[in-house]
C-alpha cells in the first residue's frame, strides 16, 4: 500500500542566467508527479474501503453463525441431549436416514450391473460382427478363386474346340445323312470298278 514517493530533485542553483522556458518545465514535472501520486492514493483508498466492507460483511456472518451455534448448544444442554456437532438447518444431507442411503446404494449397484451387462452384450456383438466379416471375406476369396478356375477351364475348352475344328476336314460325306450314304455306296463301288469318276 505505502509506496515511496520520489519527487524530482530541485536543480542546483546556478549563477548563470536561466532561460525563461526552463522554469515552467520544472514546475510541470512537479505537477505531473503530484497528480500521479494523488491518483495512486485515491486508488489505494478505494481498495482499502472495499476490503473494509468485505471484512465487515464477513464479521457479521461469523457473528450470526456463532449465535446459531450458541443457540444450538443451549437447546441441546436444556433438552438433555448429548452435544453433537453443529449442522446448519438450511443445509441438509442428501440421505438423512439409513434406509434412503441403502436405497441409493442399491440403485447404484443395479445401474452398475446394467452397465456391465450392456458392455458384455456390446462386446459379444462386436466379436460376432468381426467373425461375420472374416467369413464374408473368406467366401469372397473362394468365389474369386472359383471364378478364375472356371474362366481358365472355359478358355481351355474354347482353345480345344478351335483346335479340333481346324483339324477336321470339311467334307460332304460328313454332311450327308446315313441313309444317303447307304444308297450311294453300291454306285460308288461300281464307279470305282469301272473307272468312272466320283461326282
Amino acid at each position: 500500500m505505502n509506496t515511496l514517493i520520489t519527487f524530482p530533485a530541485r536543480p542546483p542553483a546556478l549563477k548563470l542566467t536561466r532561460s525563461v522556458t526552463a522554469v515552467p518545465a520544472a514546475e510541470e514535472k512537479w505537477v505531473v508527479a503530484l497528480a500521479e501520486e494523488r491518483r495512486r492514493l485515491a486508488e489505494d483508498h478505494d481498495a482499502l474501503r472495499v476490503r473494509e466492507e468485505n471484512l465487515r460483511d464477513y464479521e457479521s456472518r461469523l457473528r450470526a453463525l456463532q449465535a446459531e451455534i450458541e443457540v444450538g448448544r443451549t437447546t441441546a444442554v436444556a433438552s438433555g441431549r448429548s452435544q453433537t456437532p453443529f449442522v446448519r438447518p438450511t443445509s441438509k444431507a442428501p440421505f438423512e436416514s439409513e434406509a434412503a442411503l441403502q436405497g441409493a446404494w442399491e440403485k447404484f449397484h443395479r445401474a452398475r450391473e446394467l452397465l456391465e451387462a450392456e458392455q458384455t452384450h456390446l462386446r459379444d456383438e462386436r466379436i460376432s460382427t468381426q467373425e461375420s466379416e472374416k467369413e464374408i471375406k473368406r467366401r469372397e476369396k473362394a468365389v474369386t478363386e472359383r471364378e478364375a478356375r472356371v474362366a481358365a477351364q472355359e478358355r481351355l475348352l474354347a482353345e480345344a474346340d478351335e483346335a479340333s475344328a481346324a483339324a477336321q476336314p470339311v467334307a460332304a460325306e460328313h454332311t450327308m445323312s446315313a441313309v444317303t450314304r447307304l444308297t450311294r455306296a453300291p454306285f460308288d463301288m461300281a464307279r470305282s470298278m469301272f473307272g468312272g469318276r466320283k461326282s
